[in-house]
């Protein structure tokens, strides 16, 4: 398939305007060429104040916004990114965060020499205390960018709320398996949670609530053993897909 735009940043959001405000200007501001990013936003139905908010939103990037009930909210997270996928025209379909900041200028070029590939793209994240910027997750595959091919493929993005760290499991249990799925970006986010400033980690409502629905019981899960046999028999489907890194 020829797809219109290189990525689409998925961002679901509730109730976190001035956040989600910085978010979008920080993507539009950092990226160099318009014309390969698409931006992805997910709002809840009843959520008045951010659709005000996106209604009269100024981008240079185009928007493109899924209007649907909350369900579970944070638990479910994975089925607002697949809303988000499904009307993607991207090659590359990136998780983020509505509270988080793109902090490299041109980040999208940093992409373009993976395009044509199934490779999944991870970025490094930076947190702020104290005033001090300093990276975090170092080898954690936050915030990744996953093929639209291989999302196609696949039919979903996750069947685990917390969808960050389902492909870090996968990413590890497919390089057991001594295959080459991830490739590391030199691009940086500043990860801004909760509200604005990041505090040992402390989180808001929407974040606490997102715990609640979370089960962490899922690493060796039927569903997500089924998750992996089906991404290797893509892997050997399409085996030129994961060439060497350039």
């Amino acid at each position: 398939m020829s797809y219109k735009r290189l990525l689409g940043v998925m961002i679901p959001t509730r109730n976190r305007v001035s956040l989600l405000k910085e978010c979008l200007d920080s993507l539009n501001q950092m990226t160099s060429d318009p014309s390969l990013v698409e931006l992805l936003v997910k709002a809840d139905d009843d959520d008045v104040e951010t659709l005000r908010f996106l209604n009269s939103y100024t981008s240079t990037l185009p928007v493109k916004i899924v209007v649907s009930p909350r369900k579970n909210g944070y638990g479910s997270l994975h089925e607002h990114y697949d809303s988000l996928a499904k009307i993607s025209e991207a090659e590359f379909l990136m998780v983020f965060n509505d509270d988080i900041e793109m902090t490299t200028q041109g980040w999208e070029q940093h992409f373009l020499p993976y395009s044509g590939t199934n490779f999944i793209l991870a970025v490094r994240n930076e947190r702020v205390k104290n005033g001090v910027r300093s990276p975090i997750f170092e080898n954690y595959n936050g915030n990744p960018s996953i093929p639209h091919d291989l999302y196609k493929s696949l039919g979903t993005l996750s069947h685990h709320p917390m969808l960050d760290d389902w492909w870090v499991l996968v990413t590890r249990a497919i390089r057991e398996q001594n295959f080459e799925l991830e490739r590391w970006l030199d691009v940086t986010l500043w990860f801004k949670r909760p509200d604005g400033v990041e505090t040992d980690l402390s989180a808001d409502t929407t974040f606490l609530e997102g715990r609640q629905h979370i089960n962490w019981k899922h690493r060796g899960s039927p569903e997500l053993n089924d998750f992996i046999n089906n991404l290797i028999t893509h892997m050997n489907r399409y085996p030129h897909k994961f060439i060497p890194e350039r």
